[in-house]
């Protein structure tokens, strides 16, 4: 399963996993997502229980040491070996756990690239892609709670053998916070899942927007768009904040309930029972007990929140059925077949899978760039050889075929339509379908691709939008339209179109076919911006939460550690510790996780409003992965970090205290030990921040490439193609995965060097204790122990919340960074003498102006040059479909001026009065010619009556008259 030291075979894993579904119980499906990786799972397990092991002689050997004395040599085998056990265990189980998450997570992508590959994905499917596999790899901490069951099992026989009615309440008490626990789990989980929904949103919307541009912040709806992000995040924020309360009464489950139920357990058993054996051995067990259970409990809470997720997945991979060639996308009965767009036969052809040996060109295709370089890097010299003919003889030249290998979004609608024709003719297919794929071209270049499509391919479709855009080609049958032949016609529309076609291809800089997103600067990314970024000046109040808690802790332990008995003294110090972590709960928590929202809002909103400045095609996975799942820890992680940091930093220093109050001569391992855990944290950080931040872009280009895999439904489909976007994911799948392997490596090469670092704290404070022989008046020798045992593991969490720290300050530098960056556009370059008619044109008022040319003459470059022309806010583009309509308007809704049409758009822009130029980018070019006759004079008066200007560009011929002016490009 495991291929090497940095990669995993996730083919293999695959298969093994799709072999388990078939022969095990549906109702239990889940179990084959960890059974798959079974070899690592067992790893966990077996670390697990050694871990335990180790717990279990720490426990065994504090107790001999409270009642036998502290120079007994059986008790200090006992702990040292405990002290190994666990340390061994730990390095392995987190290295394993990490990689084991991972294994889960691509096993869920391979499901959705399964769903997308069927041809029939639902639009549920492509919205759950990147939200679900995140949730549903916490799947993998099954294995997980399997050990801490057995944990949970084995302390509280411990504590009731070793402890008696000391340890019997203890265990009662746990088991009552547990319960609470998991009713609150029950709470934010169905907070949760409407968060999830939420965010999958908002992500999805800002993969549309970085998608659509940079011409989408030209458009109407430009602004529309950024208020949907808003205003997903707003509803975020009402659900976080509805949350607070939950994580406030959480937090103090997890970390103040323990010492106060304890606190007043003594209390009460000092008046009751006076004289009652109760010391430091006793609260040991209770947090090894109790460690466990809060650890089952966050696993049931991630797992089922999970459950529902996998259970749509499953329900999604049974509706998603390939559509076979007998499902009404039967071969046609002759060569050549033109069918009406709306027509039910269309919608099935369109829909569906193409058969074995067809290829698909889509209304309005999209060439995903990491699809093309695939392709280019995988053909075959014949297959390449023949896309370069076909490509000349489409009339596209050498110049435009570079620039499609390099930025595909620099090509025009008529350059994208026909290099998608040249790919999949590269493939040879015997049919092909055409989505209104001449609609996109002027008269002369669709009778070139037409002749060039029949003679190449024995059976042709034509799914038509208009009958006008029907060439003679698909019109006579059989046979082949007279006109200029293929190779002339090409050459001929390239001569015509290469002028400005030329001038773009060299406006482009050299090597910029990927402008990529900044990396933070790791000396940048420290604790106090992060810190500044959260809270401001909250962190005060937190800091006073922080003191207080960790205070009742350190205290209620010191208490216990000076005497074994209860007593009144004791109750009420006990009481007093009871009341500061209450207190210290509230305020810490309920500060931690309120403040944030505000915040983060803040900085989200400034960020949904400068996306045009940073986001682009090239750059969508980035930024959605910034925006989404780097914003989202943020939100949900990073906070508990901080205050983990604040929380464990403060106990060690008053542990540190104890520790040395009990054997002074300790304060000399103490001074010796943190400069090396300052050592061990430096070169941990040398591990693991770079690799943290090549996972975050390896992270980033993978998230692309599922988005691509969930959009070639916009994409055109032939064998070739298909092989490339398989290529492409599997590419950047194995990249992301191998990140993944390496940052788990960097993690145990530092978890390491903590355990040894914590191995020699721990036998230090043990062997001190020996020779010392407990001789101490102010803390019993188990108390010293006891101290440096809690002290060991405050070190240890310090050192890896400060790591942490460091990985998520990066994460928060990620995402600041994208406030402060500005890519510059390019300026589209123009002839000025096309740009003076064109203006010349538009002079009188009330005129509305056609801009015709030959597909490729630079006629959409003309209406961006223009459009930078005017002042902000007069001025309105409009494409020929809305980008940030409903996602999943039928197609055919925009063919009859609904759905995510642009005549929408259109329509809003002749209705806003500021709007003054309205330019109209082959708007017109579903309808048919009576349809856009009627568009064009209603536009016509309506700007008549205004005295307001537009520009139209459009193949058709049909109505020239209508305009008060036309100005072509091509002469």
């Amino acid at each position: 399963m495991q291929n090497g030291r940095h990669s995993i075979d996730i083919d293999a894993l695959h298969e093994r996993y799709r072999r388990i579904v078939r022969v095990v119980p549906r109702r239990t499906r889940w179990l084959a997502l960890v059974l798959a990786p079974a070899e690592t799972s067992a790893v966990v397990l077996v670390a697990g229980l050694l871990g335990i092991a180790g717990s279990l002689l720490i426990t065994v050997g504090l107790y001999r040491v409270a009642t036998d004395g502290a120079g007994g040599t059986a008790a200090l085998r006992l702990l040292v070996t405990g002290f190994l056990a666990e340390g061994i265990a730990g390095v392995v189980k987190e290295r394993h756990e990490t990689l084991l998450v991972a294994m889960v997570r691509q096993l869920t992508y391979r499901r959705f690239r399964d769903i997308f590959r069927s041809g029939a994905s639902s639009p549920r499917a492509r919205e759950n892609v990147l939200t679900y596999p995140a949730q549903i790899s916490q799947f993998a901490y099954v294995v997980d709670s399997a050990v801490s069951l057995v944990q949970m099992v084995a302390f509280a026989f411990v504590a009731l053998r070793l402890y008696g009615a000391g340890g019997a309440a203890a265990t009662v008490i746990i088991a009552g916070m547990v319960a609470v626990s998991v009713r609150l789990i029950h709470l934010v989980g169905a907070l949760w899942e409407q968060y999830i929904g939420l965010e999958g949103d908002r992500r999805r919307w800002i993969q549309r927007v970085a998608d659509a541009l940079p011409r989408a912040s030209h458009i109407p709806s430009w602004n529309r768009a950024l208020k949907a992000i808003v205003g997903v995040r707003r509803e975020e924020e009402c659900l976080l904040r509805a949350r607070v309360r939950l994580q406030t009464l959480n937090g103090f489950l997890e970390r103040g309930a323990l010492t106060t139920t304890l606190a007043l357990l003594v209390v009460v058993g000092a008046r009751l029972w006076p004289g009652t054996a109760f010391g430091v051995g006793t609260i040991l067990a209770a947090r090894y007990l109790y460690s466990a259970a809060q650890n089952n409990t966050v696993n049931y809470r991630v797992i089922r929140l999970a459950v529902p997720m996998l259970r749509r997945l499953d329900e999604l991979e049974t509706q998603t059925q390939p559509v076979r060639a007998d499902d009404g996308a039967a071969w046609p009965t002759g060569s050549i077949e033109v069918l009406p767009a709306d027509s039910q036969r269309a919608r099935a052809l369109r829909d569906g899978a193409t058969a074995p040996g067809s290829a698909y060109v889509p209304y309005n295709p999209q060439l995903p760039q990491a699809v093309l370089s695939a392709w280019l890097a995988s053909a075959t010299p014949q297959r390449l050889e023949r896309f370069t003919e076909i490509a000349g003889a489409l009339g596209l030249g050498g110049e435009v075929v570079e620039r499609l290998w390099r930025d595909a979004e620099t090509l025009s609608a008529g350059e994208r339509h026909r290099a998608a024709v040249s790919l999949v003719l590269a493939d040879e297919p015997t049919w092909i379908i055409l989505d209104d794929t001449f609609s996109a071209l002027d008269p002369l270049t669709r009778e070139v691709v037409a002749n060039v499509v029949v003679s190449r391919v024995p059976t042709c479709t034509l799914l038509a939008g208009s009958q006008e855009y029907v060439p003679s080609a698909f019109t006579k049958g059989e046979e082949t339209a007279a006109g200029p032949s293929a190779t002339d016609s090409g050459r001929a529309e390239s001569e015509t179109a290469g002028g400005a076609a030329d001038e773009a291809a060299a406006a482009l800089p050299a090597g910029s076919e990927q402008r990529g997103l900044p990396d933070p600067r790791p000396e940048r990314a420290t604790w106090r911006r992060t810190v500044d970024l959260l809270f401001g000046p909250y962190i005060v109040l937190i800091a006073v939460g922080a003191v207080l808690l960790s205070g009742a802790d350190v205290a209620f332990a010191l208490t216990l550690a000076e005497a074994e008995t209860l007593s009144g003294r004791i109750a009420w110090v006990s009481a007093a510790c009871a009341g500061a972590a209450l207190i210290g709960s509230l305020g810490f928590y309920s500060v931690l996780y309120r403040a944030p929202i505000r915040r983060l809002g803040e900085l989200h909103d400034r960020l949904a409003y400068k996306l045009d400045r940073f986001a682009g095609p090239a750059t969508s996975g980035g930024v959605v992965a910034r925006l989404g799942e780097d914003f989202s820890d943020l939100q949900m992680s990073v906070p508990g970090a901080v205050g983990s940091v604040l929380l464990i930093t403060t106990q060690s220093v008053m542990l540190v205290g104890g520790a040395v109050a009990g054997a002074p001569t300790f304060i000399i391992v103490v001074l010796v030990a943190v400069p090396l855990a300052v050592l061990v944290m430096r070169r941990g950080s040398v591990w693991i921040l770079p690799a943290s931040t090549a996972a975050a872009n390896l992270r980033a280009a993978f998230v692309g490439a599922v988005g691509v895999q969930a959009g070639l439904h916009a994409a055109p489909v032939g064998p070739g193609l298909q092989e490339a976007g398989d290529l492409a994911y599997s590419s950047a799948e194995g990249a992301y995965v191998s990140g993944e392997v390496r940052l788990a490596n960097a993690y145990a090469l530092r978890s390491g060097l903590i355990q040894a670092l914590v191995l020699a704290l721990n036998v230090s404070a043990t062997v001190m204790v020996a020779v010392l022989g407990g001789s101490t008046s102010l803390v019993s020798a188990a108390g010293v122990i006891y101290f440096a045992v809690t002290l060991s593991s405050g070190i240890q969490s310090t050192i890896e919340t400060l790591q942490t720290t460091g990985v998520v300050s990066l994460t928060a530098e990620r995402v600041r960074l994208l406030d402060e960056h500005v890519e510059q556009p390019d300026d589209p370059p123009v002839r000025s003498a096309d740009m003076d008619r064109l203006e010349a044109a538009l002079a009188p008022a009330g005129s509305v102006v056609a801009l015709i040319g030959a597909t490729g003459a630079g006629k959409s470059v003309m209406l961006d040059a223009l459009y930078r022309r005017q002042p902000p806010g007069t001025v309105a583009l409009v494409p020929d479909t809305d980008p940030f309509a409903d996602a999943d308007a039928d197609v055919d809704s925009a063919r009859d001026g609904e759905g995510r049409s642009g005549l929408a758009l259109a329509r809003a822009a002749l209705a806003d009065e500021r709007v003054r130029l309205i330019l109209l980018d082959e708007t017109l070019k579903t309808l048919s010619p009576l349809q856009e006759r009627a568009e064009i004079l209603a536009l016509a008066r309506a700007l008549e009556a205004t005295g307001r200007r537009a520009v139209v560009v459009l193949h058709s011929r049909a109505n020239m008259d209508c305009f008060t002016g036309v100005v072509d490009l091509d002469g």
